[in-house]
């Protein structure tokens, strides 16, 4: 790459050519934010709960018709139905959902995230075993994300037929449905879509990035010798700077933040210097509960002016705010007079409290 203003231009390019990409959005949900998305266990426990007719939810038959009608059959011939989940087979696996009704026992495999891998051959005896007692039908259903070809007279429903029936027949339920769980249905719907998404298509970004590899590994390079300059000056900063008796300990925390720790009547006080790619940033607080209640304490006593102290975030002070083109000994003289300030102001709170006890 030429020197110059040139790579300048060449950075400014693949940032233009980035921002000019279509926003990609995706909605979460409750279980993406609980991080439970890829869970298939948690899956077939809500699957489970509502494609039992008796539940709470208030949805009746929504689930399990829809299941069912997806390979035409009628949930009106069935009754006193038991949803059982993790059901044992004969030669020890786990079935994910098994429902038992009066006529008919059908066995769920439920596939959202893994391949499917399982013994259906024994998952399939099982259910067979299952039925002849009471001399009862059998449905035999491997519900997944992609579409399969099971063996052992499993049928393949994917969530996509699946959430087309229950969105087809959702106006039927809606008035006797509880609001509650009718919001986690469709946040569950809303999961299994995200999931869905998450295959290996290559959507506009990532042929973005996939076309300009070589020009964004020079961006990425660039920006690093950067970062590293900044740390640099941390580090430089760490070495000029004076300190007072009061300091318990000088230090570098994260490669960009010079931490100055100070103990003032045996409470512990610091500042953090953070240079970061924009800016740098003066912050001071209070180690703990404790100690920040002192120190706001004798700032409130102080007597000077305290308009510094009036930016506060997260129970820190911000005090100041500095070009990343400020001259290192200027930050140096503006981080010691700071320090010496709240020195200071420790000791006038101190003189304060002890003329107040001799009156």
């Amino acid at each position: 790459m030429e020197t110059g203003t040139k790579p300048i231009k060449f950075f400014e390019s693949i940032l233009r050519d980035f921002e000019e990409l279509p926003e990609k959005t995706k909605s979460l949900s409750v279980f993406d934010v609980a991080g439970y998305p890829h869970y298939e266990n948690v899956a077939s426990n809500i699957l489970a709960f509502y494609l039992n007719p008796n539940n709470e939810h208030g949805l009746g038959d929504l689930l399990l018709n829809s299941l069912l009608e997806v390979i035409d059959l009628n949930l009106s011939e069935y009754s006193s139905i038991i949803v059982n989940r993790e059901v044992s087979t004969d030669n020890g696996g786990r079935l994910d959902i098994v429902i038992e009704s009066d006529k008919q026992i059908i066995g769920i495999e439920n596939k959202i995230f893994h391949w499917l891998a399982n013994d259906l051959k024994d998952y399939s005896n099982t259910i067979d075993n299952m039925a002849k007692p009471g001399n009862k039908g059998v449905v035999k259903i491997v519900l997944s994300v992609k579409r399969e070809s099971p063996q052992c007279n499993f049928q393949c429903i994917t969530y996509d037929e699946f959430i087309s029936k229950i969105k087809e027949n959702l106006g039927k339920y809606v008035n006797t449905s509880s609001q509650k769980w009718l919001l986690y249905l469709l946040d569950f719907v809303q999961t299994i879509n995200n999931i869905k998404g998450e295959d290996m298509s290559f959507d506009e970004i990532d042929k973005f990035f996939i076309h300009n590899n070589d020009r964004i590994e020079k961006l990425l390079k660039a920006r690093n010798n950067f970062l590293t300059k900044l740390n640099q000056k941390t580090v430089k900063l760490f070495e000029i700077v004076q300190e007072p008796p009061e300091c318990k300990k000088k230090w570098i925390y994260a490669k960009n933040c010079l931490v100055i720790d100070l103990v003032l009547s045996g409470y512990n006080i610091a500042y953090d210097f953070v240079i970061g790619p924009k800016n740098c940033q003066l912050q001071l607080f209070g180690r703990t509960k404790k100690d920040q209640n002192y120190l706001q304490e004798i700032i409130f006593k102080n007597q000077d002016d305290k308009s510094i102290f009036t930016k506060v975030v997260d129970n820190r002070f911000i005090l100041e705010e500095y070009d990343l083109f400020t001259n290192i000994e200027d930050l140096k003289k503006s981080l010691e007079t700071h320090i010496d300030k709240i020195i200071n102001i420790e000791k006038y709170y101190k003189k304060h409290q002890a003329d107040s006890e001799r009156k």
